[in-house]
């Protein structure tokens, strides 16, 4: 396998000065004392993979290994007869992989199927007629994902069908929108269809990294999205496509529920493995199992009850040359996923950077909050009052609360999409770029995240974070299709016809968000109204055995296990003491051989 984009290098961070170093404050709630997001949980039951987890340091020795994961091609081949990996070897593969990759609410939308060496080559058959493949095909792996998902349905989105319409004719409309909706899977706004197949570029970026890492540079996966995106490419494929989630095991009820399949990873064995030393993946693994979605800026956009550690802003910048390192890793994203020379694929991908620290920064930032404002206050006095007063105001003050999703806070501050007319006349299918968008902002934000992970000074949490956020740009489209206001990058690139649809804000700071955040996404007693609970194996990985049979990986599993655990990178008191379930138990059939 050989780098075929630009070279991308991490790039550690200053600390600040020593009087300002701090780290997250880890206790458990005393007895008696009520449990807030700041406290630790009082203990964990989940069959995640993930868990508590904080940081670890990467030596600059380590973040030069890393940083050769950012600029790698798709494999062309795969050593013929290798073995397939143990369930173990499996296990952490899909633990950085489907079961953990970002995705903007956490929604649980994909369920993966795994076939061993056999049905692989049968699946490679079909996969070598799929048009518009943007990978290459292999003969010889080991296994090969089936990733299935769905349409974006959340409470949110819910909460959308009710927005929008004129005050008498609501009492029709709402009924109308909400029949196309289950009839034909409208969406209320672009963004909101367009959220899937951003998660789909995330975990397409996941998996390819998952298999490097997880077998230490001994395998890699060859991933095919772009035949499953848009309507007209799946229509010419949609034999090969139906043949394919037969093989996943995909009902006749999943298909009426929306259920199809989204990409295809092969894996295989390497002729030349990727220079990887099995010790530093194994730190990358558990470091990739911490990164958390950082919304919190010390001293800048805190909540007043927060503790000291929040409240004081600290002396730190994102330098210049990390965002440039990020953004050559977003474009080499780009060029990878949509197939295209370097210069053509950067040149869809629109950006524009919000940042306070230069000149009309500040005032840009005050422009969008005051946008993002004022279209939340119309929704809430346009909400029809025949659905809201006998939901007690609920969905007038789901509304409101939806502010936080999109407090813009941060070093620097990006917002990014694509443009539409350049897309068209590149021949590119819409949802294909979007895919590859969703990569690009996964790859740039993770070379933020791991050179925040370099030299992390005693007692504190990190060196730098970012937030991939979906929040503003849903609600300027709700703006965009509402109110007649324009695409959030309209003003930075006048001319073009852009779509905007994620925004990242970089953060250089020592103190991780409280850990509330991630219960949320590991907690049922905890659980955010707009987010999933992380799932198990068995949840969501199917394995199919030698003899035919579909069995969820790791069914029956009575302790869970929590991938790359050896590291032991869990949240623990500033005494030592474990959040009770936390660590978990390394799986008994690790060895065993699953073909």
């Amino acid at each position: 396998m050989a780098a075929a984009q630009r070279p991308v290098v991490l790039v550690p961070l200053e600390p600040p000065p020593a009087a300002q170093r701090r780290g997250r404050e880890a206790r458990l709630p005393l007895e008696g004392e009520k449990p807030n997001r700041y406290h630790l949980p009082r203990g964990l039951e989940s069959d995640s993979p993930v868990g508590y987890r904080v940081r670890p340091a990467l030596t600059a020795e380590e973040a030069a290994e890393a940083a050769a994961l950012f600029d790698l091609a798709p494999p062309v081949a795969f050593v013929a007869g290798a073995p397939p990996p143990t369930e173990g070897e499996l296990f952490d593969e899909c633990a950085l992989g489907v079961l953990s990759s970002r995705q903007s609410t956490n929604f649980r939308g994909f369920r993966q199927t795994t076939l061993g060496p056999g049905q692989s080559t049968a699946a490679a058959a079909l996969l070598r007629r799929l048009a518009g493949r943007e990978s290459p095909v292999c003969d010889g792996a080991t296994h090969t994902h089936l990733v299935l998902g769905r349409r974006y349905t959340t409470p949110f989105t819910m909460l959308l069908t009710f927005v929008g319409h004129k005050p008498v004719q609501s009492l029709l409309s709402v009924p109308q929108r909400i029949w196309a909706k289950r009839t034909q899977g409208a969406t209320d706004i672009p963004t909101i269809g367009y959220l899937p197949h951003l998660h789909t570029g995330i975990l397409a970026e996941n998996i390819e990294r998952a298999a490097i890492v997880a077998s230490a540079g001994a395998r890699a996966a060859s991933v095919l999205m772009a035949p499953f995106a848009g309507p007209a490419v799946r229509a010419t494929n949609a034999e090969l496509i139906r043949a394919l989630e037969d093989m996943a095991g995909l009902t006749a009820q999943d298909r009426r529920a929306g259920w199809g399949l989204q990409l295809v990873a092969q894996v295989g064995a390497l002729p030349t493995p990727v220079p990887l030393r099995p010790a530093t993946a194994r730190k990358l693994g558990a470091a990739l199992l911490s990164l958390r979605s950082e919304r919190i800026q010390p001293g800048v956009n805190m909540e007043e009850r927060a503790p000291a550690t929040y409240q004081t802003r600290q002396d730190m910048v994102v330098p210049e040359a990390l965002v440039t390192n990020a953004g050559r890793a977003g474009f080499n994203a780009m060029a990878r996923w949509l197939g295209l020379p370097r210069d053509q694929a950067k040149a869809l991908l629109l950006t524009e950077r919000v940042d306070v620290l230069t000149e009309g920064g500040k005032g840009r930032l005050r422009q969008i909050r005051g946008e993002l404002g004022d279209i939340t206050d119309r929704v809430v006095a346009d909400l029809p009052l025949w659905a809201d007063l006998p939901t007690g105001r609920a969905l007038s003050r789901n509304a409101a609360r939806g502010r936080k999703a999109f407090a813009l806070a941060g070093q620097r501050i990006y917002i990014g999409g694509l443009d539409a007319d350049a897309v068209e006349r590149a021949g590119i299918d819409r949802l294909a770029a979007v895919r590859a968008a969703g990569a690009a902002a996964a790859r740039s934000a993770l070379v933020c995240e791991l050179s925040g992970l370099i030299g992390i000074p005693e007692g504190c949490d990190m060196l730098a974070g970012c937030c991939l956020m979906a929040g503003p740009v849903n609600q300027n489209d709700i703006g965009k299709q509402y109110y007649g206001m324009p695409d959030l990058l309209a003003g930075a690139h006048p001319g073009r016809q852009p779509i905007s649809l994620l925004v990242w804000t970089l953060k250089a700071k020592t103190v991780a968000d409280p850990i509330g955040n991630e219960e949320q996404l590991l907690s049922a007693r905890r659980k955010g109204a707009l987010v999933d609970l992380r799932a198990g194996p068995a949840e969501v990985v199917t394995v199919v055995g030698s003899d035919g049979r579909h069995r969820p990986l790791r069914a029956g599993q009575t302790v869970p296990e929590r991938a790359f655990s050896e590291l032991d990178n869990f949240a623990r008191t500033t005494d030592g003491q474990d959040i009770p379930g936390n660590v978990g138990r390394p799986g008994a059939d690790r060895d065993t051989a699953l073909w």
